[in-house]
């Protein structure tokens, strides 16, 4: 699992290495193909949300 989006070297689509950090989006774009990347939101998050909105897998 990455921690940090700038551990990412590589597109994870193109596998193009012409990446672009934005820091302030906290996002990777890809100048190869186009793609933007984001961290995955952490599994308590999401399941604190689930619970909050009565959202059930």
């Amino acid at each position: 699992m990455i921690d940090d989006i700038k551990d990412v070297k590589k597109c994870p689509d193109c596998y193009g290495d012409e990446l672009i950090y934005k820091d302030q989006d906290d996002q990777v774009v890809c100048r190869t193909c186009g793609g933007i990347f984001e961290p995955l939101t952490p599994k308590e998050e999401e399941e604190e949300f689930e619970k909050t909105h009565d959202i059930t897998s």
